[in-house]
């Protein structure tokens, strides 16, 4: 091979070489990304369309009544709800103490008063106590069983308690036999009616402590078994059938008898 050959052998080998090298330096450099300059703000969220709806058309006067209704205080105090049995109920919650007493009190001496004392309520019973309580029965109760414990010689507590149990036991019983007759008053409306018929016998009780003469305590047992029986009667035998209303007044007749025997032999 000639020199001039072999010289352009070189130079095309040489150039091959340059190329290769070339596209291997563009393969080997990194991938450079172009990154915009300035990024446009992201947009809100539009909201979903709203499809409006037309509100119900109201009479005038119930527009007006329901803006009253909800304009109006609420009034401040304790709150009511009435009903029969017990009458209204009241929220002690946020009262005073003295309020609740004086209460209390009113309602005792009012039923004392539709009870015992001649009224216009008496003619319809089941009106009388409508207002009925506990509190008044169980005072009277206590009483009487402490005044003739007082009043006796010995064994103070033995008849205290004879007479309490007495007492309570024979309510509860005479109650019973009036709802068994078919009467138509509560439960505890007949407690209630029975236990304030004795405050009579309470007074008896009290006024036989001033004389010991048995003449003198036999008249008083005597009208105050009277006036208790006749107390009790109207609401007793209007609470039961007609058939049925000697069933129903004998065994009151009986406990009232009782309590006066209880007042004589007490010396």
């Amino acid at each position: 091979m000639s020199g001039i050959d072999r010289m352009n052998l070189n130079t095309s080998s040489q150039s091959d070489i340059d190329e290769i090298e070339s596209l291997f330096n563009i393969s080997v450099q990194p991938a450079t990304l172009e990154v915009p300059q300035s990024v446009p703000p992201a947009r809100k969220p539009s909201s979903p369309p709203t499809i409006p709806v037309s509100a119900p058309l109201l009479p005038p006067s119930s527009v007006s009544s329901s803006s009253q209704a909800f304009s109006t205080p609420a009034p401040a105090g304790p709150t009511l709800s009435t009903g029969f049995g017990g009458g209204p109920q009241y929220n002690t919650l946020t009262e005073p103490v003295w309020e609740t007493l004086k209460r209390d009190l009113v309602r005792v001496s009012n039923n004392l008063k539709d009870v015992v004392l001649p009224n216009p309520y008496r003619e319809d019973p089941g009106k009388a106590l409508r207002d009925w309580d506990l509190w008044g029965p169980f005072f009277f109760i206590i009483f009487l069983a402490l005044t003739l414990s007082y009043s006796a010689s010995e064994n103070k507590s033995k008849v205290f308690a004879v007479v309490f149990a007495t007492l309570s036991a024979g309510a509860i019983v005479l109650t019973l036999n009036v709802q068994l007759l078919g009467g138509s008053i509560i439960f505890f409306q007949s407690l209630s009616v029975l236990g304030y018929c004795l405050f009579p016998l309470d007074v008896s009780a009290l006024v036989c402590q001033v004389n010991n003469t048995k003449l003198f305590r036999s008249l008083v047992v005597l009208v105050a078994l009277a006036w208790s029986s006749w107390a009790a009667y109207p609401f007793v035998s209007t609470a039961v059938p007609s058939s049925r209303k000697a069933l129903a007044v004998y065994p009151v007749l009986l406990l009232y008898i009782t309590v006066g025997f209880l007042v004589l032999a007490n010396n």
